[in-house]
């Protein structure tokens, strides 16, 4: 999939989603006030790499390093970016992140607490990850209105550093002025969410998980990761169907979880799936309504899987909620006559959008 409409452009910034079925690429350039879409591109995985099974990420630490810089090299040359600079995209799976409750200090004192907190907290040695943090707010906590103290909440972020250093070998090979990596959600969170000041849900249904994430003002508060996901999606359909995989993806793709007519079956497999993606967003939803007192107000979907048919109208029912499907590129800058192609790629995309966007000096409104 390749789109490059204009010949003459802007200097714009790439976001790079090296993902487990496919790499994607995203230039924006920001053109007096107004985020442009430059170019965008996916390649596949499978008729790419040696064998048809073989994932880009099969784990954290088994990545493919010159066959997926190999494979940079090819979309970027394809979609003719015009940039070299990129931020690049590290999997759910291969981070850790949690929110912190810290009393009020100095940032000095922060940078002092954190390695100290993140040593009970990050499941392989410190000296092992890449520590990052950021100050999303503060809290008031106390058994009673008099005895509330006011305390930071600090947003964790651990990488290891093995993965760093590989993701920073493939943009070398690759030929790509790495400017930043990023952990995928946090990506999402920009390109999806960065005009909502409310509590939202963000489903991120991507190939290999599927990521369950509270965003509050902005900023994520909660995130959990489970092993429901597109491919999974696929696999089950496949042997109830009794079917290939690859029909199997085709069927799903058409027919998703819609209830009609002879789509029945398709549905009966899939639901419980998705039943059982809801029943720990739910539980999560109600962790932080109990600690916090807010309550999410809508869900907003994202992921490869979010244009699935049935599946918006179907968690709009079961959760009782307002459901949107993400766009990363609502409010940009693009030829009107790509409006369908980009509202069906767009959450594909969510990902690489939200990494060029980190590059960019965002306005609070486009209009």
């Amino acid at each position: 999939m390749i789109w490059n409409p204009f010949s003459k452009r802007a200097r714009g910034f790439l976001g790079i989603d090296i993902g487990t079925s496919s790499v994607k690429v995203v230039e924006l350039a920001l053109v007096k006030g107004k985020i442009h879409l430059e170019t965008y591109g996916e390649l596949k995985a499978f008729g790419y790499l040696k064998r048809l099974s073989d994932p880009i990420q099969s784990s954290s630490l088994q990545m493919l390093d010159t066959e997926v810089a190999e494979m940079i090299k090819h979309i970027v040359d394809e979609s003719n970016t015009k940039s070299r600079m990129a931020s690049m995209s590290i999997p759910v799976f291969s981070s850790f992140f949690t929110l912190l409750e810290l009393p009020s200090m100095s940032p000095k004192e922060l940078g002092n607490a954190i390695p100290f907190q993140a040593r009970q907290l990050v499941p392989i040695p410190i000296s092992e990850v890449v520590l990052d943090w950021e100050v999303i707010g503060k809290v008031n906590t106390g058994p009673s209105v008099a005895a509330a103290q006011e305390k930071l909440l600090v947003l964790l972020v651990a990488v290891p550093r093995e993965v760093v250093d590989k993701y920073v070998r493939v943009a070398k090979l690759a030929g790509i002025e790495l400017r930043g990596l990023e952990v995928e959600t946090f990506s999402v969170v920009r390109a999806l969410l960065r005009d909502m000041e409310d509590t939202n849900l963000l489903l991120d249904i991507g190939a290999r998980s599927t990521n369950i994430t509270i965003v509050d003002s902005g900023s994520i508060r909660m995130s959990h990761n489970l092993d429901i996901s597109g491919n999974e999606f696929t696999r089950v359909l496949a042997h109830s169907l009794g079917v290939s995989m690859r029909r199997a993806e085709e069927h799903k793709i058409n027919r998703g979880i819609a209830q009609r007519g002879g789509e029945i079956e398709s549905s009966r497999a899939l639901v419980p799936l998705v039943d059982a993606i809801l029943q720990d967003a739910e539980k999560i939803m109600n962790i932080y309504y109990r600690k916090y007192g807010r309550k999410v107000v809508r869900v907003v979907l994202g992921g490869g899987s979010t244009n699935l048919p049935g599946l918006k109208e179907y968690i709009a029912m079961r959760m009782d909620k307002e459901v949107l499907v993400g766009n990363p590129f609502d409010k940009m800058i693009y030829p009107k006559a790509l409006e369908p192609a980009i509202r069906e790629i767009g959450p594909a995309f969510s990902v690489s959008a939200g990494l060029a966007l980190r590059e960019l000096v965002v306005p609070k409104t486009q209009k």
